[in-house]
């Protein structure tokens, strides 16, 4: 059984939180179900492109497909403080558990260390979070999502086959802070081959209009160099990239990959604008509302659940794409 949150407390930070919540999609009355459902709070990113609206849009699909009351609660422009009064407010209501998608990896002790002292277990998903404080660690029961590191090493990978005499290139990164950039950079750490040579990172914060803007300036800067490849850490941020190489008249001879598998992507891919693009499957709401599941039914889920993802160049996206098979 829960332990009882103080109604001091409670009060409190109810109302603290109120317009904060309201602010990013949620209501402050819809926390507990009154049909006896089990409710689940749900601190989300929100819209980020296409990957984060398939993977919203799934998670809350297979929530209510297993009979749970999700409350979905989006942030605005990666505002985490927005998602910690999200979590507190989950909390505080005590909601059955809540599946935390972290704008940040740092900065959640203290909400999980409530959520520990309650007694509301918590599943991340897609994003890790870095957790210092030994009772909030209790929090989490599993992590639920496709591997980073895999997909940073796939791109590492194709680049070296591309280019088995060496090249040099840019790497396109995410904001800087979070775990998937991070996570993304080491898988590319782990693999890249010794006469590979980034000449510059830039954050184009998975825009596609920054990534055009930035690739442009880089591939002036670097002119003499010669740069061959990018490695842009999601689909938006290449496909930006492909419109500068294009407008600089390179198509063709700076080779773009990029991680995520969009149908926009996959179509770029076959038009020959990418070269390769690894998915970063976002397809695993039946395993997270699974999880959630079995640990509300006492059982012990495993702490690491891998979503399997796939990798596709030219002949592999024109199979997915006649095949219909993309959801997002």
């Amino acid at each position: 059984m829960k332990k009882a949150i103080k109604s001091g407390l409670a009060a409190v930070v109810a109302a603290s939180t109120l317009v904060g919540l309201a602010a990013c999609g949620g209501s402050a009355g819809d926390s507990k179900s009154d049909s006896g459902q089990k409710t689940v709070g749900f601190v989300a990113v929100g819209p980020e492109g296409g990957f984060r609206t398939a993977n919203e849009n799934d998670i809350k699909q297979a929530f209510k497909d297993a009979g749970f009351n999700l409350v979905y609660s989006p942030t605005q422009n990666n505002d985490q403080q927005k998602q910690i009064q999200a979590f507190n407010k989950f909390v505080n209501d005590e909601v059955d558990a809540i599946i935390l998608s972290s704008t940040e990896d740092s900065g959640w002790d203290d909400s999980l260390k409530k959520a520990a002292e309650a007694e509301i277990p918590v599943f991340t998903v897609d994003r890790n979070v870095e957790v210092k404080d030994a009772e909030a660690k209790k929090a989490i029961v599993s992590h639920i999502g496709p591997s980073n590191e895999w997909a940073g090493e796939q791109a590492a990978e194709r680049i070296a086959k591309d280019f088995p005499n060496g090249a040099n290139g840019f790497i396109l990164e995410g904001p800087a802070g979070l775990s998937v950039v991070k996570d993304r950079g080491t898988g590319w750490d782990n693999k890249v081959a010794s006469n590979i040579k980034v000449l510059e990172s830039q954050s184009a914060n998975w825009s596609t209009d920054e990534a055009k803007t930035v690739t442009a300036g880089l591939l002036d800067k670097y002119k003499s160099q010669n740069p061959q490849f990018i490695f842009a850490q999601n689909d938006e941020m290449g496909i930006g990239a492909a419109q500068a190489v294009d407008a600089a008249g390179l198509k063709g001879k700076v080779k773009i990959v990029t991680i995520d598998g969009t149908e926009a992507a996959l179509k770029a891919v076959v038009s020959g604008d990418l070269d390769y693009v690894i998915e970063y499957n976002p397809i695993f709401g039946k395993e997270t509302a699974q999880a959630v599941k079995d640990k509300l039914d006492g059982k012990t889920p495993k702490a690491d659940i891998q979503i399997e993802s796939k990798t596709f160049d030219a002949a592999a996206a024109k199979k997915a794409l006649d095949s219909g098979e993309r959801k997002y």
